[in-house]
């Protein structure tokens, strides 16, 4: 690998006002270190799978018509971001707890996939189920190294449905995807890490167009990354071409975002 490792991590249902809120110093060491915008926006429907299918694909939920939690993006045909970085033989990864996020790449794009579909699980303490994918990754990454491998880490979205955004729940169990994020930057110190949120939330519930659904946190630190506060506005859909301008790669036409780490 040429270049270092890229890392994605999202957090789904991460609002940029808990981060600050909340006992969470790996994320806000990376605030201050890194790239970042806290007034980053996610995509209408604000809905998780609508949401990081845009992330990967490139287009908003309109475009590749994945409008509800069930995917229905079978008739896009530019490739997404796992595909292009496939075809021009980069290694990937994606690990998820959350099983509906299977289809965001096409078959035969991945090198390594691992599902544990334990992000909503009433069997397990809150966080729990990202902590158990989280030591996964880092086994699995530390002796199959990849060019670029996504985390979803599902349980802080929800402890928001279950127990309200900015409740005590919803705080502590973002406090455990932050340590999850920590155990990552330990186990691969090299790696250039991104993290993100899907959405925001109100009371128990997202969805909407309003700002505390709307607006998430992006940040990004590592090697080709300039440090401070992203200039002009910040979208979810500018994730796959940042991610693929950092590996050497053209992002596909038909992606709509721009490349957040020109300089």
């Amino acid at each position: 690998m040429s270049n270092p490792p890229i890392l994605l991590c999202l957090v789904d249902g991460m609002r940029p006002d808990a981060l600050l809120q909340a006992n969470a110093p790996t994320m806000q060491a990376m605030l201050r270190a890194g790239a970042y915008s806290l007034r980053a926006r996610s995509v209408t429907p604000s809905i998780t799978l609508p949401c990081i299918t845009s992330i990967f694909l490139g287009v908003p939920p309109q475009t590749h018509e994945t409008c509800w939690n069930l995917f229905n993006s079978q008739n896009w045909n530019a490739p997404g971001l796992f595909d292009a970085l496939h075809e021009t033989g980069r290694k990937t990864a994606s690990f998820y707890n959350w099983e509906q996020l299977r289809d965001v790449s096409r078959p035969g794009s991945l090198d390594i996939s691992i599902c544990l579909n334990n992000a909503e699980s009433f069997d397990l303490p809150l966080g729990e189920g990202d902590s158990i994918l989280t030591r996964l990754a880092v086994s699995m990454l530390a002796s199959h190294p990849v060019d670029f491998a996504f985390v979803y880490l599902g349980c802080t979205d929800t402890a928001g449905h279950r127990h309200g955004w900015m409740s005590p729940e919803y705080l502590s169990t973002l406090e455990n995807a932050d340590g999850c994020i920590a155990n990552l930057k330990r186990a691969l110190p090299e790696s250039r890490m991104i993290v993100v949120a899907d959405h925001g939330g109100h009371e128990t519930n997202h969805g909407s167009a309003e700002d505390a659904d709307m607006l998430v946190p992006f940040i990004a630190a590592g090697s080709g990354i300039n440090p401070g506060e992203i200039a002009g506005p910040v979208s979810l859909l500018d994730i796959a071409p940042s991610v693929a301008a950092l590996l050497g790669l053209e992002a596909p036409s038909a992606w709509a975002g721009r490349n957040l780490f020109a300089q």
